[in-house]
């Protein structure tokens, strides 16, 4: 599982100027740690990349750092336990200090970090928890841990939208966000504030959930804001002291991007502003404004570099006029380039050492079975079972048959078992899934989930769409927090899609949907799916038995097979899990559940185990 694959996903790298002149920059690469590579002027090429150790994150997860003052570092992540975490690195450190966790809120592990330092050794940092509230925490001199998180309004996002944050002047802060309704909003706080005040309306304009809006300072408190509408086009609004309300919002020239792009924006000295986008076809695009300007200049192309349409362009000034951007290429590997006062076009692309960010091959050809984690053969439960998932703990059975959700313990002793009310009164009941602490068992006829808590209290029924062929399973997937199915007959020869859900709700969310890449085996008569914390979904079939592992980011098929009869010909395979299992000495990750169909004598089902290679990364 070594190999970069093209097309599965890249991650953003983030770039930040600790003193005049002095860069850094920070990515995850292929094996989930955080890395960082530094530049100053005697510099002939750029120095790293070096590991900041003691924490992983998923594939392509975004990396936040903010300097609080002259030659001193804060970076935040979040870890595969959807907890913030922060490290540190001042002049004279050998290496980095931390990661230290930052309060015990959860997120989902895309979730976008924004940090800010209001005055000098001052940070706070802002965040979408799992349950769509936006949140804030800080540091200063002094304390031995983080303050908050605190909640800022009662607004409602995506769980992990992106929040952005300013400061306008010395301890003032300015939030920005797209809310679940579609608008951009704002709040604010400054130090007489008891708490935040807003969150107000920016203007009209529809934005789709989880666009990030860029805000930049260009002069003491002006306030710029920048955001890709729903018709792909970029527009920008503004406010300034004495302003009652926003002006905008006004599109920058012509140009149209993909939906959810993100934009960046930076102020290179008083009243000038730069912001930078990649197009549709992958290119990297500025355009720029200052106070003479009647209108925006650009959209001019930077270089020849080709990136993943959509992906953030880091951006800083590191001095008066001069700029940098860092992004990904379709290789993987991260570039450069530079522009100051006098150049007539941009210089670069530049690679930056070797480091590689984006997805490894889970080579799914390899997969190989090494044993039965599990049977049950001629009961009330075998009698079409339909999938089985685990917290990591516990493991849970759901049978068609006796319309239940049983609990069992890590040598499949038996704990709980519970009845789906709608299954009883006639429903289908599905492969089920496990997130955080819950249990979703999907539902058919009526179309929904039920959903439990992992000791199989606090049960409640979402209703979903109905007449649909969805639901024959269901899971959540942890990068952005949503609840995914897909149909089980797939008629055409056209590609799949996972369809997207509010968890809590069961709302659809459309623009969540993940459309699934080419797969090397048809891809029909879905049975179960269950998403990693390291961006795969790995889905199941039947007739014939098959397995599909894909990037839960842009839907690219890393691989399918078939996986034969296993000796039945009444073989059905069912629901698909992870977890790891030893078998004599072997690790097993991912289980699949078959039901042998035996007509005569009832139902019998086996969770077959198989082998990884590199399983660490999937």
């Amino acid at each position: 599982m070594s190999e970069f694959v093209n097309g599965a996903g890249l991650g953003p790298v983030s770039i930040v100027t600790r003193s005049p002149n002095h860069l850094d920059a920070f990515a995850v690469s292929l094996d989930g740690q955080v890395y960082t590579a530094a530049w100053q002027p005697e510099d002939t090429e750029w120095r790293g990349w070096w590991p900041i150790n003691g924490v992983e994150v998923a594939p392509c997860a975004p990396v936040c750092a903010v300097s609080r003052s002259t030659d001193k570092l804060d970076v935040f992540v979040v870890g595969l336990d959807g907890q913030v975490y922060t490290a540190a690195w001042e002049l004279g450190d050998t290496a980095w200090r931390g990661w230290w966790p930052v309060g015990n809120l959860k997120t989902v592990l895309h979730a976008s970090i924004s940090a800010v330092s209001r005055s000098t050794n001052l940070i706070d940092i802002f965040v979408a928890g799992l349950d769509g509230g936006v949140y804030t925490a800080a540091w200063q001199p002094g304390d031995d841990q983080w303050r908050g998180w605190w909640r800022v309004g009662d607004i409602q996002v995506p769980p992990g939208a992106p929040i952005s944050a300013v400061s306008r002047s010395k301890d003032k802060l300015d939030a920005f966000v797209v809310g679940a309704d579609w608008h951009v909003y704002t709040a604010a706080w400054e130090p007489e504030d008891t708490e935040w005040r807003g969150w107000w309306l920016v203007g009209e304009l529809k934005v789709v959930p989880r666009t990030p809006v860029a805000a930049v300072c260009r002069a003491i408190d002006k306030l710029d804001v920048f955001v890709v509408g729903k018709n792909g086009r970029l527009y920008t609004a503004a406010w300034e002291e004495g302003d009652t309300q926003w002006r905008g919002w006004w599109t920058i020239a012509n140009f149209v991007t993909q939906k959810r792009t993100a934009v960046s924006a930076v102020s290179r000295s008083v009243d000038k502003l730069d912001v930078f986008a990649t197009g549709t076809d992958g290119r990297v695009y500025t355009a720029a404004w200052q106070p003479d300007d009647m209108q925006w200049r650009g959209w001019w192309v930077i270089g020849e570099i080709v990136t993943m349409p959509g992906i953030p362009v880091g951006v800083v000034s590191r001095s008066a006029d001069m700029l940098d951007v860092v992004v990904p290429s379709l290789d993987g590997r991260v570039y450069t380039a530079a522009w100051q006062p006098g150049d007539a076009q941009w210089r670069g692309w530049w690679r930056i050492s070797n480091l590689i960010t984006g997805f490894t091959d889970p080579q799914v050809g390899s997969w190989t079975k090494v044993g039965v984690a599990f049977y049950s053969e001629n009961t009330a439960h075998s009698e079409e079972a339909q999938g089985i998932t685990t917290d990591g703990e516990a493991w849970f059975l759901s049978s068609n048959n006796s319309k239940t959700i049983r609990k069992y313990d890590a040598s499949f002793n038996l704990q709980a078992e519970k009845k789906v009310p709608q299954g009883t009164q006639g429903g289908h009941i599905g492969a089920p899934g496990c997130y955080e602490g819950w249990i979703y068992v999907p539902v058919q006829h009526p179309y929904g989930v039920w959903k439990a808590k992992t000791n199989l209290s606090a049960r409640k029924f979402l209703t979903g769409e109905q007449g649909t062929d969805r639901f024959p399973w269901c899971d959540v997937n942890p990068l952005n927090g949503r609840l995914y199915t897909s149909e089980f007959d797939h008629w055409n020869n056209a590609n799949g899609v996972l369809f997207a859900y509010d968890q809590g709700t069961l709302e659809r969310r459309p623009e969540d949907d993940i459309g699934l890449g080419n797969t090397p085996i048809h891809f029909d008569r879905i049975q179960g799916g269950v998403f990693t914390r390291r961006g795969r979904v790995i889905i199941s079939r039947s007739g014939p038995n098959g397995i599909f592992c894909f990037s839960s980011i842009t839907g690219h098929c890393f691989g399918g097979r078939y996986l034969g009869d296993f000796g039945s010909t009444g073989s059905e395979v069912e629901g698909v899990t992870i977890r790891a299992w030893q078998f004599d000495g072997t690790l097993a990750s991912v289980h699949v559940l078959e039901l042998d169909n035996d007509w005569s004598n009832g139902d019998d089902c086996y969770l077959h185990s198989y082998w990884v290679p590199n399983s660490e990364r999937l």
